[in-house]
């Protein structure tokens, strides 16, 4: 499972402080771990393409950062690290915000018998599509109410039928949940 730590419901942070497992604390305790952090997921900045490798095997690091031109961080990507930190109060707040929502949206969903919620630490659901139900079919129903999920089947290939659903303010997500619930299944 995909976690996405910003958006996950940890418990090991205050409101000053985020959780990360990009720690020495943490590193130093596992040699072998590699965090990985995509700063394009987690802020919604995916023009930036800028992300992180963590790990406490300084040999891995020394070969990576051999392997990596010193040019590989673009002027954009530069001047938004530069400018991140003021924001870190708003940022944490609207990740609280997601976390509410996700929530709420994983409970409606759950209602829907024809739909199994997959659990999910990020700012999306993945469901799998119940009782021979087709994800494309389901994608173009909603997508005919002007509500965009995406299908993933095509992406995994066991059988089974998924979409993919981002977190939405509270508003919207009712308003998936009820479209979803007036689609008539025979």
């Amino acid at each position: 499972m995909k976690v996405f730590v910003d958006f996950a419901d940890v418990k090991f942070y205050d409101s000053s402080t985020m959780f990360s497992l990009i720690s020495e604390e943490i590193l130093s305790k596992y040699n072998e771990l590699y965090v990985i952090k995509s700063i394009s997921k987690s802020y919604g900045v995916p023009g930036l393409r800028l992300g992180i490798l963590a790990s406490h095997n300084e040999h891995l690091i020394s070969q990576i950062k051999k392997m990596v031109s010193i040019w590989n961080v673009n002027s954009f990507a530069e001047f938004y690290m530069q400018i991140s930190g003021k924001y870190a109060k708003e940022y944490n707040f609207s990740l609280e915000q997601v976390r509410k929502s996700r929530n709420q949206l994983i409970q409606g969903l759950n209602s829907i018998p024809w739909v199994r919620v997959i659990p999910s630490q990020a700012n999306y659901v993945m469901c799998e599509m119940l009782n021979g139900i087709k994800s494309s079919s389901i994608a173009y129903l909603l997508l005919e109410k002007n509500i965009l999920v995406k299908d993933l089947s095509h992406k995994i290939h066991n059988g089974q039928q998924y979409i993919r659903i981002a977190v939405r303010c509270e508003e919207d997500n009712e308003k998936l949940i009820r479209a979803m619930n007036s689609i008539v299944i025979r």
